[in-house]
C-alpha cells in the first residue's frame, strides 16, 4: 500500500521505546500489504477497528493513542487521516 500521510505519526515519536518500535513496524507493515478487501486489513490487525469498509482505527501498542486510516482498496493507497489521544 501507498501510505499517505506519514508525517502524522512523527507526533508518537519520544513517546516511548516500545511506541517508537510500534509505530515503526506498522508502517513497514501497512507499506507492505496488499490489502483488496476490509478483511485483509482486519486479519493482518486484529484489534485495528473498521467503519464503512473503509475507514480504519488502529490502535498505538498499548498506548492511549490511534491511528486513523482512510484506505481506497483498487488504487492500493491508505491516507493517515489522524492521530487521536483517547484519554
Amino acid at each position: 500500500m501507498r501510505l499517505i500521510g506519514r508525517e502524522k505519526i512523527h507526533h508518537l515519536k519520544g513517546a516511548g521505546e516500545q511506541i517508537d518500535k510500534w509505530a515503526l513496524n506498522w508502517t513497514s507493515e501497512v507499506m507492505s500489504a496488499h490489502w483488496k478487501l476490509p478483511v485483509d486489513v482486519i486479519t493482518q490487525f486484529p484489534k485495528a477497528s473498521v467503519k464503512d469498509d473503509v475507514f480504519f482505527i488502529f490502535p498505538v501498542g498499548g498506548n492511549k493513542w490511534t491511528i486513523h486510516v482512510l484506505v481506497a482498496f483498487s488504487q492500493g493507497i491508505a491516507l493517515i487521516t489522524d492521530l487521536k489521544a483517547n484519554y
